[in-house]
């Protein structure tokens, strides 16, 4: 007789943990460990299965999967900063939270797909009792990767689940409150996506949690790309004040901050006729939109571009 889990789950009050015996099974073993091992030791894992028209057998373009992986890597790093209170793009990041959002790798194909499989860089009790001994009144077992996976996974199901009217809708509030930097992120991982014709497929498995799971086709991900471009989600508004050293109609200005640091700033959202009005040695203050960049080898680097300025001294 072959036991059925999807009427034993329809018998279930309440919303389960879990989706299939997998789970059960699963939960059940990290719960049986941690009610013996005084604080949790099991890894959390995940995997990302891309397929789609990139993937030839279980082969795809090496740049592209490096370009893929590298910008997942950036998305929960940037998921992991929005976490912990740093939304901005501006500034460097914590080395401690850069560390616990680091994630390691291993791959192995299946024919039509390829599948990584992904495990946290720092293990759990490295992070959750870095002494050998967890605190007394701590109950808190979730690891900061754990929390960027649940933000950017459910994220990005949210943008799969893009209504119409996307601008009433759940996931532009979430981006907003996360910051450009994750904006910036997930528009990159998509358009890499969209570029390599990758259809990725993500879950993640937190010990006594429910697995968490997502699936994307090149069409949702570039709506969501698209979005985000659309209401310059990745832009980060501030003002840049100092002494004006170079000012021109075609090239960036170039202004002068506390400490001597020299800031160049993309002048052609303003108007030449603004423009002739600046002369150098000019205190200004300039309002400016920062944006990331990405280098081919994956370094980020900061622009601005000028949306206003004011004179402040002669």
């Amino acid at each position: 007789m072959v036991f059925d889990w999807e009427q034993f789950k329809k018998g279930l009050v309440g919303t389960p943990d879990w989706q299939d015996a997998d789970d059960l099974a699963r939960l059940s073993i990290e719960s049986f460990r941690a009610e013996r091992g005084g604080f949790r030791r099991d890894m959390s894992s995940g995997a990302l299965r891309l397929a789609g028209a990139g993937i030839t057998g279980h082969s795809g373009a090496l740049d592209g999967v490096a370009e893929t992986m590298r910008n997942f890597q950036r998305l929960i790093l940037a998921a992991g900063l929005s976490s912990t209170g740093h939304t901005t793009l501006r500034g460097q990041p914590p080395a401690d939270v850069v560390a616990k959002a680091r994630l390691s790798l291993n791959a192995a194909p299946l024919p039509g797909s390829l599948i990584f499989q992904i495990i946290p860089a720092m293990s759990p009790a490295d992070q959750i009792a870095p002494n050998g001994q967890a605190e007394f009144f701590n109950d808190h077992e979730t690891q900061l990767v754990d929390m960027a996976m649940k933000d950017a996974l459910t994220l990005l199901e949210d943008g799969r689940q893009l209504v119409p009217d996307a601008d009433t809708g759940v996931f532009l509030s979430k981006l907003k409150l996360y910051g450009p930097r994750v904006a910036t992120t997930l528009r990159d991982f998509s358009l890499s996506m969209v570029k390599f014709e990758f259809e990725p497929e993500l879950t993640w498995s937190q010990p006594r949690q429910s697995r968490l799971r997502t699936r994307l086709s090149t069409s949702e991900l570039a709506h969501i790309s698209e979005l985000i471009a659309s209401r310059k989600l990745e832009r980060e508004p501030t003002t840049v004040r100092g002494v004006l050293r170079t000012v021109s109609e075609i090239s960036a200005w170039q202004v002068e901050i506390d400490g001597g640091e020299i800031v160049r700033i993309n002048a052609k959202e303003i108007g030449p006729e603004e423009t002739a009005t600046l002369r150098t040695g000019m205190t200004i203050a300039v309002g400016v939109a920062v944006t990331e960049e990405t280098g081919p080898a994956g370094e980020g680097t900061l622009k601005y571009t000028a949306t206003s300025f004011k004179i402040l001294g002669a």
